[in-house]
């Protein structure tokens, strides 16, 4: 039986169908396609975000059930919005600032700072008088 059919039409996912239809026998390439979240159900998940970045297991599966959308994608969606503060806020991993300053890390989307400019300077100089 199909549980789609128990949720209300506005609270279920929507979703958007693939831009090509799929070529046969090549069906394990295709992606799923997107969900578009419907409001209500974006509305929850910033209310529960807001109230906490992290899910318990009980919490996510009351969640899914509540809104008709798989646990997957509210785990998903949790994570998403962490790392989209993250990113934004411009938090370093300190390994990440030490490849940098190395030169072998190269997927910055945030300006260096002096100190990572200094830093990363050093470190090739270091590097060039060893060779």
């Amino acid at each position: 039986m199909d549980d789609r059919k128990s949720v209300p039409k506005n609270k279920r996912p929507r979703t958007r169908r693939p831009k090509k239809p799929p070529v046969e026998g090549n069906q394990s390439d295709e992606k799923r396609p997107r969900t578009a979240f419907s409001g209500p159900q974006l509305a929850r998940l910033k209310h529960e975000f807001a109230e906490n970045r992290y899910l318990t297991e009980r919490r996510r599966q009351a969640l899914a059930a509540e809104l008709g959308l798989a646990e997957a994608q509210i785990k998903i969606w949790f994570q998403n919005k962490r790392a989209k503060i993250k990113k934004a806020s411009g938090q370093r991993n300190p390994l990440a600032l030490q490849l940098m300053a190395q030169g072998l890390y190269n997927h910055s989307t945030i300006p260096l700072t002096k100190e990572e400019e200094e830093l990363e300077m050093k470190a090739r100089e270091r590097e060039q008088s060893r060779q």
